[in-house]
């Protein structure tokens, strides 16, 4: 099976530009290791956001109507995507310590 490709939308590239160079391609290493070949298989480091934080679903609307928000944990960042057939979007990067994923959107 062909591996996915994957998109990371202007948001999230801002982000990772505001980052350590050690985070910035640690994020990326990630990235291309755990989403190209299979984004929606559930692990200790890969799981769909349920419920989806409000900011997260709008974004993923805004980008490809009504998709399922995934995350992906590079501690301490999380990486947070959604999948439209091969294409695996990176919506957002942030950081996530003790509190909830929403709070840390907040």
């Amino acid at each position: 099976m062909p591996p996915f490709d994957v998109r990371i939308s202007p948001r999230a590239q801002a982000q990772l530009n505001l980052l350590r160079a050690f985070d910035h391609v640690r994020i990326l290493e990630a990235v291309e290791q755990k989403l190209t070949c299979e984004p929606l298989v559930r692990s200790r480091s890969r799981k769909p956001l349920e419920p989806t934080p409000p900011v997260l679903a709008d974004l993923a609307r805004s980008i490809l109507g009504d998709a399922t928000v995934w995350e992906l944990r590079v501690v301490p960042w999380r990486v947070a995507y959604a999948v439209d057939g091969r294409i695996v979007h990176v919506l957002l990067v942030f950081r996530k310590d003790r509190e909830t994923t929403g709070d840390a959107l907040s």
